[in-house]
């Protein structure tokens, strides 16, 4: 029986891409998005087969206030958000409603920890992910007609129509706040 050795090497974009696609952080990945404390590098875009794509990205978050600014959500897709580096995050989240806005009485925030993260149901609420350090780092895997924004008469300017967003800045229409367990 003959002996060989396959010696490791390092994982790149070049590296990988004759057989799929590099996942994560890399230098060469362009601003997607850039909002105050944060920032969404990519998309990779990935084929899923029967041409449906999918798109990852990373998203850097400061800490925030314990504000909700924006709630959206997405008709045709479940929207994953995993800690990319182990850091908790808080996720804001509340069950779809039939028409409009969100119904702010049903929203819930849940903390996860070590790793841990959510895989959305479509018509889900959600705002994005709230750091609770700094340099904490998002895996974000959404369809890819997500980011198409129809930005046709919106009420105030972060609010946004697509073929699978509707998106709301409610910092523009009430101030919700989320408060840690023993906070007012």
């Amino acid at each position: 029986m003959g002996h060989s050795l396959i010696r490791v090497e390092p994982a790149t974009p070049e590296s990988v891409a004759p057989f799929g696609r590099f996942i994560g952080a890399h230098p060469d990945l362009p601003i997607f998005a850039q909002w105050p404390g944060v920032v969404v590098t990519g998309p990779t875009t990935i084929d899923v087969g029967d041409g449906a794509e999918i798109l990852y990205a990373e998203m850097q978050a400061t800490t925030f206030p314990a504000r909700v600014a924006l709630l959206e959500r997405h008709f045709r897709h479940t929207q994953t958000y995993l800690s990319a580096n182990g850091r908790p995050f808080v996720m804001v989240l509340g069950a779809g409603t039939v028409d409009g806005l969100p119904d702010v009485t049903g929203l819930r925030a849940f903390l996860f920890r070590d790793g841990a993260g959510v895989a959305m149901d479509p018509g889900v609420w959600h705002e994005f992910p709230l750091a609770l350090e700094d340099d904490t780092r998002f895996t974000v895997i959404l369809r890819s007609e997500s980011h198409i924004n129809n930005l046709v008469a919106p009420d105030h300017p972060w609010d946004a129509r697509g073929p699978d967003l509707e998106r709301y800045d409610m910092a523009a229409r009430e101030e919700l706040y989320v408060a840690m367990s023993g906070e007012t």
